[in-house]
């Protein structure tokens, strides 16, 4: 008969391992931090579903443990959790009870203690025991019937040791892992062990005598000077050691194993919980399971049906429709697609709504018996609508006019998106799905797609859907955003937000859909080219890193790199993490500036190999079949700076410089002959709105007068032009004498120098500065020229490197957030003046700060002309703003 598993999760350990796993920007609309609640929930959920028989969690309590009474420096020296992690604790032991699992906590006593307790009582009855924990003390207490399970990476790497495990990695016994430490001591705990002695003197120590009280009883056979020496003078400190390094096992709790027993979990209860968090992949992935959810869907139906949401299958009730749409000052509406793609999409329906609690739905292509109106008559029919001065309202409103131009469908503005809206009113949120807004702001429980799609299998897309289920969720989607636009309108008002919106977010959503639909050709062949000649450099690359190495090994393994860097070569360890010496980025630039030359080709190897498979190998890929260019989409909601940014694929990570970041951007080229590309590209635009906004005097003349403002800082500090470049850009991004120094590869102290010289001559810009934080700390937060504004909601963090790095962001943000509103506004008033000039030339591009237009030869010219003027002048500065432009046949050579 197999015996009987018992779980047993060290929830400290697996709380401050998923802390430090996921970024602390995790958050829910209401400011939950939640990094550390998502991982715990995950990793708990992945022990879950291999169905343990008996289960049970541990947690520290606040109360000092008898190791602190014994020995008052216990832990001393660790660093305190940040409070971020600290608030997050009482949400963990939420999320644990929710899913039932019995919690054990004992005054005195640490969850260790209580977890090897609980161990090796459920072992003594029979039961095989594993302990889940991020740490590696719980490994003494290993043996036939208890193993230990650690996250050795992240929320999902784990190891699973037994005795074979524990012996391989250390080369003793288990329980002989407690006289290891009362001898090499943990840093970690502050528990000193005797002075000296290491891990490999450790290990042979007990390799030879077994224990460490038979060590002592054998000093006279140790023969090293220095070793007997040492322990002879720290026996009391090895005692000590051991005592504050042993897992207690017979802490006096109440044991009964059947209180252990795992019970079902109630689905309802824990998606509720995940709700409350804003874990909507968790949601989604747990949905199913919940027993209730057939009736949720009939509750939240009941309440639609109190709703007057109206299918449209007849001419007559189109026409009610429409006379509805022609009265109404605005409107909001939604389309139903097969696809998120809206160049691979059809359109399946589409929901109308004109005020709250109302809406109407007209199927269009469900694979669905019921008869339903015939395309081309529904769209011939709101054709006036669409085309006319009402104000049309969208959730993500983008995609919908990009479905509908696929098809033939024109829709004019205005328009009004409440996603954008959200995005505008909280920039940092981060989550703005309607499900999510409507949860927020209407306390509405929206339809999922989930629920009303059942099976997968079932319904491939939304044709499959039945049209009485489909009309809920679509009228719902159109309702819904609807109320939010009422909510929205009066916050952007309240806010002093309407101009932002209005006049740059709303008429950029038109550029926007022109660029995507537009697309971008690529030279294919010269890709392919491309990626045989970089395979062969590569290799190359391989062949002289594993020279310098003096053997292969995976390059792109860190384990196997790290052993190469710092055990073989004997390269400096940089910066270490729990799992050992580190091999980012970071550390091998360290190691190239220190002239390292296996660093140096490391990196330009990671370079390379990033750029083929990122770029040259995939983006063949990602032309559509249908128009033989590529559609990426531009997204306005993302960087809270205002920022646009772009995927499927990112072209705003294509490298200007070097040879082969001008090789890809050689790869775009217009597809029709005689065409050209027009490139144009804000020159020091950051450096031009720190000016303004600083008034600096210094700045402000170089700026006026056209001068060199990198080589006036190099003169002013006395280093390299490349050296005041970094000075004077890291000064917008209010980088620290640390991170200056990192960057130059100089002494802090020297860094120091340079930030206060520079301070010193620019005095304006330190002004900036101090009212720039000073003003955050008192509103709550930061805004550019035109007004958008940025919550800081850390800036008065009582951490000092929270604090820190939100004081870096409240001085970016008015600099860069101004320099993006800047080139918004550009796009929107060129795109203007090219229809209203009836120009062939299009908007194709937008890579941070430049705009690449694809033209005419023989409106060249004139369209250059067009795009200096209006983005030299799209937002006034006290200073001229300079725009680089160029005229070629690739993108490369335009630039």
């Amino acid at each position: 008969m197999a015996a009987k598993k018992v779980v047993l999760i060290d929830g400290n350990s697996l709380t401050y391992r998923a802390f430090y796993a996921l970024p602390d920007t995790m958050r829910t609309t209401s400011g939950i931090t939640t990094n550390a609640i998502y991982g715990f929930t995950t990793m708990i959920l992945k022990v879950l579903e291999e169905k343990p028989e008996y289960i049970a969690i541990s947690f520290d309590l606040k109360e000092p443990t008898f190791r602190h009474k014994e020995y008052k420096e216990y832990k001393a020296t660790r660093q305190k959790a940040p409070p971020t992690l600290h608030e997050q604790m009482p949400y963990v032991k939420e999320i644990a009870a929710g899913l039932n699992i019995p919690i054990y906590e004992f005054a005195g006593f640490e969850a260790d203690d209580v977890i090897g307790t609980l161990a090796t009582l459920s072992a003594e009855r029979g039961c095989d025991v594993v302990i889940v924990t991020g740490d590696s003390d719980p490994m003494q207490l290993v043996d036939d019937r208890i193993k230990v399970l650690i996250n050795k990476k992240g929320i999902s790497d784990t190891m699973l040791y037994g005795m074979k495990e524990v012996r391989e990695r250390y080369g003793i016994e288990p329980k002989q892992l407690i006289d290891y430490k009362g001898l090499k001591g943990d840093s970690s705990d502050n528990i000193p062990g005797v002075p000296k002695i290491g891990e490999k003197t450790a290990v042979e120590l007990l390799k030879e005598y077994g224990s460490l009280e038979n060590i002592y009883n054998n000093l006279d056979k140790i023969k090293k000077p220095a070793l007997h020496e040492t322990l002879k003078n720290n026996r009391m400190l090895a005692d000590l050691s051991k005592r504050l390094g042993t897992i207690v096992t017979d802490v006096p709790l109440k044991f009964d194993l059947e209180d252990l027993k795992r019970t079902e979990i109630n689905w309802e209860k824990a998606i509720k919980l995940f709700e409350k968090f804003e874990f909507e992949s968790l949601v989604k992935k747990y949905a199913k399971n919940n027993k209730n959810s057939e009736d949720m869907i009939i509750k939240k139906r009941e309440e639609i049906a109190k709703l007057d949401f109206k299918t449209v299958l007849s001419e007559s009730e189109l026409q009610n429709l429409f006379d509805e749409l022609s009265s109404a000052d605005e409107f909001a509406f939604d389309t139903e697609t097969t696809s998120l793609n809206p160049y691979e999409a059809e359109i399946v329906g589409i929901s109308f709504s004109t005020k709250k609690e109302s809406a109407y739905y007209i199927p269009l292509k469900h694979r669905s018996s019921t008869p339903q109106l015939p395309f081309n008559l529904v769209f011939e029919r709101l054709k006036p609508i669409f085309l006319s001065d009402k104000l049309k309202i969208g959730q993500n409103i983008k995609y919908d006019l990009e479905i509908l131009k696929c098809s033939g469908i024109e829709v004019k503005g205005p328009y009004f998106d409440t996603m954008v809206a959200a995005y505008i009113l909280d920039p940092i949120a981060g989550k703005y799905s309607l499900k999510h807004l409507a949860k927020q702001f209407l306390g509405k429980d929206m339809i999922k797609y989930l629920e009303i799609a059942g099976d997968e299998v079932e319904h491939k897309d939304f044709s499959h859907v039945p049209i009485d289920l489909a009309t809920d969720y679509a009228g719902s989607d159109a309702d819904s955003t609807f109320c939010l636009y009422e909510i929205f309108k009066l916050a952007l008002k309240a806010r002093k937000m309407e101009d932002l919106f209005y006049r740059v977010e709303m008429p950029l959503i038109e550029v926007l859909v022109e660029m995507e639909t537009n697309g971008v050709n690529i030279a294919t062949d010269k890709l392919a080219v491309m990626s045989q000649e970089l395979e062969i450099e590569l290799k190359e690359l391989e062949r002289h890193i594993f020279s310098i190495a003096g053997e292969v090994f995976n390059i792109n393994s860190p384990k196997q790199m790290a052993n190469i860097l710092f055990n073989k070569l004997m390269l400096p360890v940089i910066k270490k993490t729990k799992t050992g010496a580190s091999t980012d980025a970071e550390v091998l630039t360290e190691l190239a500036a220190r002239k390292f030359e296996i660093a140096e080709k490391l990196l330009e190897y990671r370079q390379l190999n990033k750029l083929k498979n990122t770029y040259i190998d995939v983006l063949p890929t990602l032309v559509n079949p249908k128009t033989g260019r590529i559609h990426a989409s531009f997204n306005q909601t993302i960087t809270a700076t205002g920022r646009l940014s772009s995927s499927n694929p990112n072209l705003q990570n294509i490298p200007a410089k070097g040879k082969w970041g001008k090789r890809i951007r050689a790869a775009f080229i217009p597809d029709k002959k005689d065409w050209l590309f027009i490139a144009a590209d804000y020159s020091q635009i950051e450096l031009r709105v720190l000016a303004h906004l600083s008034q600096d005097e210094v700045l402000l003349t170089a700026f006026r007068e056209d001068k060199d403002v990198h080589q006036i800082t190099a003169d002013e500090l006395g280093i390299s032009r490349d050296a005041a470049k970094t000075v004077n850009f890291g000064v917008i991004y209010g980088i620290s004498d640390f991170g200056l120094a990192k960057q130059l590869g100089i002494k802090r102290t020297e860094a120091s120098i340079y930030i206060e010289k520079y301070f010193n001559k620019h005095k304006g810009v330190k002004a900036f500065i101090d009212k720039t934080i000073a003003d955050a700390k008192e509103k709550g937060y930061v805004e550019t020229l035109l007004g958008r504004k940025r919550p800081t909601p850390d800036i008065n963090n009582p951490n000092q490197g929270i604090r820190s790095a939100a004081e870096r962001m409240a001085i970016n943000t008015p600099v860069q957030g101004s320099a993006a509103d800047m080139i918004k506004v550009a796009m929107v008033n060129i795109n203007n003046k090219l229809q209203a000039s009836s120009y062939k030339a299009k908007l194709i591009l937008q890579v941070h700060d430049e705009l690449i237009f694809e033209t005419p030869q023989g409106e060249a010219d004139a369209v250059k002309k067009i795009v200096d003027e209006e983005m030299e002048k799209a937002l006034p500065l006290s200073i001229p703003v300079k725009v680089d432009i160029g005229v070629g046949p690739s993108w490369s050579e335009a630039i």
